[in-house]
């Protein structure tokens, strides 16, 4: 980072001293790994999550290396904040970031920096206290806290996407996609934030701009309406935002959430519908053609997806056991899920 966030870094300097020796004391080891009979390393289809952990957003790292957010489904903001560095080969990991009673939500890496994007939304689950949204920016690999840029209150920051240019934030209750420039390098140049408005996104009551995926040039964006399951193709230079023309069995994608997008192929996990809706894209992204939809007996609403290789990993959020009546989140156990392009 450069001197315009400097004076973010040196004001949270003390509490970054506390929370990397918290995480020190938190780390764990959660095995999970199998070996066949040639003793060759079977990656796990289920890969558990710390108890207690309400996971919501995942995204790939170096090499196998994954890493999930936690927010407050529940309203118990104990563990919210934190960040959960895992393998996925082995299954193992540990806290790479200790909670800090602040939601998480969507999650983006650059490799070239090691920066990792955290979205800093829904304040206070849905009910309790609130806080100013925007982005805060992780190391990926010790998880040390480089700075938070605000955009603002009375949002809701939830996906968020870093391209060779820019990082784009989505906000589900308004058309405004929010953009962080980039220097050449990767590196963020300026706290100063810019506001793209979508013309064409329709809205919803309720949530609306959810997940987002796109080429690394990051001049065209694809963009889920939760509420809608409309898919738009948004141009980040000029804000419109064009429905894309799906054809096939399913053209629409309610509950909508977390998107992966392997070169023009374009898989949406479909939160309560329990479901990973699979898209074949045109070259021009506007069009596409609905394949198939994968299940797995292993879903528990899950939110977010990422892929590697053949396999498709998703977030289990457990939302109904977390906020059913009498229910303890600390009990609760969240996993991530490998299922088959």
């Amino acid at each position: 980072m450069k001197n315009t966030i400097t004076n973010i870094l040196h004001r949270s300097a003390v509490l970054l001293a506390v929370a990397i020796l918290f995480t020190a004391t938190l780390s764990i080891t959660v095995p999970a790994h199998e070996i066949d009979q040639t003793s060759r390393v079977i990656w796990p289809d289920l890969i558990p999550i710390p108890v207690g952990f309400e996971a919501e957003g995942i995204e790939l790292g170096r090499d196998q290396d994954f890493f999930v957010g936690t927010l407050s489904f529940s309203g118990n903001l104990t563990n919210a904040g934190a960040i959960y560095k895992g393998n996925l080969i082995t299954g193992e990991g540990q806290i790479l970031v200790a909670p800090t009673g602040k939601n998480l939500s969507g999650l983006s890496y650059d490799a070239r920096t090691d920066y990792l994007y955290a979205a800093t939304g829904f304040s206070g689950g849905f009910s309790g206290p609130r806080w100013e949204q925007g982005i805060k920016v992780y190391t990926g690999t010790s998880g040390r806290l480089l700075g938070e840029i605000i955009f603002g209150d009375e949002l809701v920051i939830n996906d968020v996407l870093v391209t060779d240019t820019a990082v784009y934030c989505t906000d589900s209750i308004s058309t405004t996609l929010y953009k962080i420039p980039l220097e050449n390098d990767g590196k963020v140049f300026s706290s100063t934030v810019e506001k793209i408005e979508m013309t064409g996104f329709e809205m919803v009551e309720g949530f609306n701009a959810n997940g987002l995926v796109g080429d690394f040039d990051g001049k065209e964006l694809l963009i889920i309406n939760i509420g809608t399951g409309v898919l738009y193709l948004v141009n980040t230079e000029s804000g419109a935002a064009s429905p894309v023309n799906i054809q096939g069995d399913e053209q629409l994608f309610q509950n909508g959430d977390g998107l992966y997008m392997d070169g023009r192929t374009l898989y949406i996990m479909r939160n309560f519908a329990q479901t990973i809706a699979v898209v074949e894209l045109s070259d021009d992204l506007t069009q596409g053609t609905f394949v198939k939809n994968i299940v797995s007996d292993d879903f528990a609403i899950p939110t977010t997806i990422i892929g590697f290789g053949d396999y498709i990993y998703a977030i289990n959020t457990h939302f109904l056991e977390l906020t059913a009546e009498g229910a303890d989140p600390t009990l609760v156990q969240s996993e991530v899920v490998k299922v088959h392009k």
